[in-house]
């Protein structure tokens, strides 16, 4: 990933929390085939098209070590063709981002003396690198990869009497767990190293900087806009 040194962060739980916030990554890895072997995969009744490159698009929650061999656990579909290459290669990189949005030069104050600005879009990346290692039939670990993942998702939710109770693996049967349980399969990548990209205007000046955050709030509105005002004003140096 391309970072210039104004949007670089290097600070693990600034990372770890945009995982945590934003945790549906998207799963790649690649390796070189004969042709023929991803001809051979079939999907909905229709042959894949060859290729040497996966992707799929599933949440995850980052495991924390004290001794830093940090993880990444999930699940897959047991149909997912995406699990047969992972078994047979030893580096994957899983990409998590932010809420992001067009930044208009309108919205810099100093546009209306120069013109000598252009869009942009702001977000946030945290890409992840890895090993990955299926797991198939372990009962015990799916069980309690489901768990994790759901509080963690569940635990975003308000509570109080004008909302739905959170909801447990363990409020479905037990049986219907079981059936479930055979048609996912788990994931863990052993983490090797992490880079993250925080672009929120850091390079520019303190009023065109005040500008977005006024035009995200206002313009763009909104739970989105309230974010991406918040995110601006975390990361923009003079700010702290």
């Amino acid at each position: 990933m391309y970072i210039p040194t104004a949007y670089n962060v290097k600070d693990l739980q600034k990372q770890i929390q945009l995982i945590r916030d934003y945790p549906l990554g998207t799963l790649f890895s690649s390796k070189a085939v004969s042709r023929g072997l991803f001809s051979s995969w079939k999907t909905n009744g229709s042959e894949q098209p060859d290729s040497d490159m996966c992707a799929s698009h599933i949440p995850f929650f980052f495991v924390e070590s004290p001794e830093g061999k940090h993880k990444l656990i999930a699940h897959l579909s047991a149909k997912n063709q995406h699990a047969d290459q992972l078994e047979n290669v030893s580096k994957c990189l899983v990409t998590f981002q932010s809420t992001d949005s067009y930044i208009s030069p309108s919205w810099y104050p100093l546009k209306e003396k120069t013109h000598k600005f252009v869009p942009t879009w702001n977000f946030a990346a945290v890409h992840v690198y890895g090993t990955p290692k299926i797991i198939r039939g372990d009962k015990e670990w799916l069980l309690r990869m489901l768990n994790i993942l759901t509080d963690q998702e569940e635990g975003k939710r308000p509570e109080g009497e004008n909302f739905k109770a959170k909801w447990k693996v363990s409020d479905s049967p037990e049986s219907f767990i079981d059936g479930k349980l055979k048609g996912i399969i788990g994931l863990e990548i052993d983490i090797t190293h992490m880079e993250s990209k925080f672009k929120f205007d850091q390079d520019s000046s303190q009023v065109n900087v005040d500008g977005v955050i006024s035009n995200l709030e206002n313009e763009v509105g909104g739970d989105k806009g309230k974010e991406m005002a918040q995110f601006t004003k975390e990361c923009y140096p003079k700010k702290k």
